[in-house]
């Protein structure tokens, strides 16, 4: 029992921080007190994903699934509960490889977005303040 709920647990937590790489790219390019998190979430995934490492992750999950009786599921984990629910073979390896780059891209151009719009309002605080001083 203390296995399943484990392996339960990892993937609850597996599929939040999925989920917050997507949802919390925008966020974080609205609130920037969001960024240090984002980061300390987005970095170590990318840094997996990226160059096709095995998530740890999905690596413990499958061996709580084991201890606890069940047969670990195929593949990686987001084809398993992101994908196969909607699209039953999942994804292929190269699949993986498209979904990468464009949550990849994603997450870039929400991070671009976010330092534009800080260097421009640094750059109208600065107009603004030494249209007072003057």
């Amino acid at each position: 029992m203390a296995a399943w709920l484990a392996a339960a647990a990892v993937a609850l937590v597996h599929g939040l921080l999925a989920v917050f790489v997507v949802v919390g790219a925008p966020l974080t390019a609205r609130r920037r007190r969001l960024m240090p998190w984002y980061l300390a979430v987005v970095l170590p995934i990318a840094a997996i994903n990226i160059p096709r490492l095995p998530c740890l992750l999905t690596v413990w999950e499958k061996d709580l699934w084991q201890l606890a009786g069940q047969t670990p599921y195929r593949g990686g984990f987001i084809s398993h509960y992101f994908v196969e629910p909607f699209y039953g073979p999942g994804l292929d390896a190269g699949g993986e490889t498209v979904l990468v780059v464009i949550v990849t891209a994603w997450c870039l151009a929400w991070l671009a977005y976010a330092a534009a719009t800080r260097l421009r309002h640094r750059a109208r605080s600065a107009a603004r303040s030494t249209m007072a001083a003057t």
